[in-house]
């Protein structure tokens, strides 16, 4: 029989095991991830807000938001994300007339898209951030003003912004049917920037403080972040970090030089063949194509069977150069002495047709009418009949063959172009991986504890169960060896 104490080290034993089998998982809160911004979350109003942020610090009206460029703007932006076009489709002054705009009045507009894979309000920045997507913040004539996003098939988005204006209106006096959107047409705050002093030759650099960007820092010193990005020769989609040093560009510093403009993408070379085709991409047209490869856009759309109100797809193949193709030769008419055919004495012969003369005859030969008549021992005043065969003694010219040379193209070196917008791309986001199973195929957030009092009961009782048939086989041995006397059976029956 075990004493109390083995049974108390028998039933630790056996919670020391069920505890190593099913480590507990203990109720504790688990650490917070860091926040982290939606990029994906830029909405048709954080574009106008971001634009007439920006409208604002040049000392403007903010633009007030229309409806009907809303509902246009956000239709453009779902046509070109549906046809993952590379550019504008064109003409926004006319769509937004024809969408009621101005009540048949002339309107002028403006258009500004970007493409991104969740781009933040800041990078949608940067690419507006050159001349002629900045007009909607400098130019004082827009009034309204309209945004839409939309998503394409290939997970980038679409986000178009327009900027209009009724000829002879002036601000405020012009309202869309159906009045101006309600809150629309709101700015956010700049970050603060403390603009820095100009050292003793004009040159001024910023410290990049806590919560700026370079939105707020172009905004602040009245430039772009396309010229901050090109002074420090940093790439888009640099990350700001705090303590870091940016030269801002300042005419009035000594030795000012605008930075080389850069072309944003390389003409393709051509295969082994000489033949070169471009794959388009976004914020590509034919112009900018034309210019990069120094091929005429007629010779483009004629090459792609193309016309000009065709518009470019992302992804789009186009012919530049079909390469060292020998073209087939055209051969040249022949002459009607060169038509001739020796006859059988070697000599040629025209024969005489209905209404011919001999002056006719000479023409049509380029020979003079004289060595005609002289070769037929005739003279003018003599008429020849319809068959009659003139001998002619002339020697027909060698027909030559033309062959061309094949063409070498020059390659023709990429000019160097404005910088341009370009998208900017963003690593997509990483998904968490599942909980994978545990010992005994149970998930991480399965509790054990309970388990605790079954392993109790089940030792227990199998303490019992052993412990009893231990009982029952000391009792087999003893009647085995001991056969049990008389008296001993009476005792037992009574």
């Amino acid at each position: 029989m075990l004493n109390l104490k083995t049974k108390m080290r028998l039933i630790a034993c056996i919670l020391l095991v069920a505890s190593a089998l099913f480590p507990p998982t203990l109720a504790f809160a688990e650490p917070a991830e860091p926040l982290r911004y939606d990029f994906s979350l830029v909405t048709a109003a954080d574009l106008i807000s971001a634009m007439n942020v920006l409208r604002t610090s040049y000392g403007l009206q903010p633009l007030i938001e229309d409806p009907i460029i809303d509902a246009v703007a956000q239709s453009t932006a779902q046509y070109m994300a549906d046809k993952l076009l590379s550019w504008h489709i064109g003409d926004v002054a006319g769509r937004l007339a024809a969408a009621g705009y101005g009540g048949g009045s002339k309107v002028y507009a403006t258009e500004n898209f970007a493409i991104g894979y969740g781009a933040s309000i800041d990078e949608i920045m940067v690419m507006w951030s050159d001349e002629s997507h900045m007009l909607p913040a400098v130019t004082p004539a827009y009034c309204n003003i309209g945004a839409g996003t939309a998503q394409a098939s290939n997970g980038s988005t679409y986000y178009v912004l327009q900027a209009a204006y009724v000829s002879g209106q002036t601000c405020g006096s012009y309202t869309s049917p159906g009045g101006p959107v309600e809150g629309g047409g709101g700015f956010g705050i700049i970050v603060p920037v403390t603009i820095a002093t100009p050292d003793a030759t004009g040159k001024i650099v910023h410290v990049v403080q806590s919560g700026q960007s370079f939105w707020a820092i172009a905004v602040a010193y009245q430039t772009t972040i396309k010229e901050i990005l090109r002074w420090n020769n940093l790439p888009e989609g640099t990350v700001l970090q705090m303590g870091q040093e940016l030269v801002i560009p300042n005419p009035k510093a000594e030795g000012y030089m605008t930075p080389t403009p850069f072309g944003y993408f390389t003409a393709s070379p051509p295969d082994a063949d000489g033949k070169i085709v471009h794959t388009v991409q976004a914020y590509q047209n034919l112009s900018i194509i034309s210019e990069v490869y120094g091929v005429p856009i007629e010779r483009i759309l004629e090459l792609n069977d193309l016309t000009r109100d065709t518009p470019l797809q992302i992804g789009q193949k186009l012919l530049i150069y079909p390469g060292n193709v020998t073209p087939t030769p055209t051969p040249r008419p022949l002459t009607p002495i060169e038509m001739l055919t020796p006859a059988a004495d070697g000599n040629y012969y025209h024969i005489v047709k209905e209404g011919q003369n001999f002056w006719r005859i000479a023409d049509y030969y380029g020979i003079p009418l004289e060595d005609l008549l002289a070769w037929n021992n005739l003279t003018e005043n003599y008429v020849p009949w319809p068959g009659e065969k003139l001998l002619l003694k002339v020697t027909p010219p060698a027909t030559i063959t033309p062959t061309p040379t094949p063409v070498t193209p020059t390659p023709t070196p990429s000019p160097t172009l404005p910088s341009t917008p370009t998208a900017t791309l963003l690593p997509s986001p990483t998904s968490t991986a599942a909980p994978e199973p545990t010992l005994l195929g149970l998930g991480l957030g399965f509790n054990p504890l309970w388990l605790i009092p079954v392993v109790i009961i089940l030792g227990g009782g199998g303490y019992l169960a052993l412990r009893s048939a231990r009982k029952k086989s000391a009792a087999s041995t003893f009647s085995e060896q001991t056969p049990p006397d008389d008296d001993s059976a009476d005792d037992i029956q009574e």
